[in-house]
């Protein structure tokens, strides 16, 4: 399972934006998930339960978004997706690793368009 989600996160900004490997199959995976009703209520919970904090956000679209939990103390982590009517948390999970940029890695082949607007 850790294998997995560690593919899945680093394999995901290739998938969003580049294209797919050539013998890759979308697939739809059902799995339970744990939700709320709003980003506060989730937050409130995990951060009083595993004293974790927000490390990483990004946007899957314009209303849905991924936030990345830690806690380095505990080495544990958690996956949430976001959207306007609902937290869900996704994965969790012990034994956090980090990871740097390979030194010398090219730069990627895909470029990325991205719109930013000021709030």
């Amino acid at each position: 399972m850790k294998k997995l989600i560690l593919s899945l996160l680093l394999l995901f900004p290739l998938a969003a934006f580049g294209s797919p490997p050539e013998n890759a199959k979308k697939l739809m995976i059902p799995f339970p998930v744990i939700c709320t009703p709003t980003m506060t209520e989730m937050m409130a919970a995990l951060t009083k339960d595993y004293a974790v904090h927000i490390s990483m956000t990004f946007e899957e679209t314009p209303i849905t978004g991924i936030v990345i939990l830690e806690n380095p103390d505990t080495k544990t982590a958690a996956v949430l997706y976001v959207k306007t009517d609902r937290a869900c948390l996704v994965f969790s999970g012990l034994n956090l690793m980090r990871f740097d940029r390979p030194e010398g890695m090219a730069p990627p082949e895909e470029t990325v368009q991205q719109d930013f607007k000021e709030s």
